[in-house]
């Protein structure tokens, strides 16, 4: 039996730092976490969006990665805040892509920045700075999530659990199309969302390659290949 095809999209990095040779680089956990759930994965390097159809041709289903905050500029707004982390190159990509799987009807599974993307590309705007959203080691966890009965994510999970949490920036206006699904209950954070009318995407805030050794981290990955 042909194994589903996952795209990850990746980001770009230079290594060793100042040395101007730059990779494509993505967390070996979110390949990890497709190969272990019987996927193949396919990194998809940072390019134009002339190549975004081509790309999702190749693959059944997308990953939307995590990294840099989404450029402002495609929500409508100005910078609000001071900050290099930012790539107007992969936006511009990953925008076309998200696109063409839409069109294609391939399902998207948008962790983090990813998530952040989805909402904007589908109509959403973010917030561009919060507070007590960053811990400061990737391994382990950070705070608690509570699921919206009914849910995707509902179904998979219990009814609270907890979750790492590296992000500076979080949704705001969630996009029309997009029922939220999950909540930091300290706050109210929109942590997961799905489609309204059944599209097959999830987004979540948090990053679930970096919990694989938990059965949470598991089973979205799980899901993803077999499910959605």
């Amino acid at each position: 039996m042909r194994k589903i095809v996952v795209g990850i999209t990746g980001n770009e990095k230079e290594m060793p730092a100042m040395s101007g040779i730059t990779y494509d680089a993505v967390p070996r956990s979110l390949s990890d976490g497709v190969k272990v759930a019987g996927g193949l994965p396919l990194i998809i390097p940072v390019g134009s969006p002339d190549l975004a159809k081509d790309y999702i041709d190749m693959v059944d289903k997308l990953i939307l990665s995590g990294g840099q905050h989404v450029d402002p500029r495609f929500y409508g707004e100005q910078k609000a805040v001071e900050s290099d982390d930012y790539s107007l190159i992969r936006d511009e990509f990953e925008l076309a892509l998200v696109a063409e799987a839409l069109k294609q009807r391939k399902p998207i599974f948008a962790v983090c920045r990813g998530m952040q993307l989805l909402n904007v590309a589908l109509g959403g705007t973010l917030n561009q700075n919060v507070e007590d959203h960053w811990q400061e080691k990737i391994r382990g966890t950070f705070h608690a999530v509570e699921f919206s009965p009914n849910s995707k994510v509902a179904h998979l999970f219990r009814e609270r659990i907890r979750i790492n949490s590296i992000h500076r920036q979080s949704i705001k206006d969630l996009a029309p199309n997009l029922v939220a699904t999950a909540h930091d209950p300290r706050d109210g954070t929109i942590e997961a969302y799905e489609s309204r009318d059944g599209f097959p995407l999830i987004g979540v805030q948090w990053h679930p390659e970096f919990l694989l050794q938990e059965e949470s981290g598991r089973k979205l990955f799980n899901y993803l290949v077999h499910a959605m």
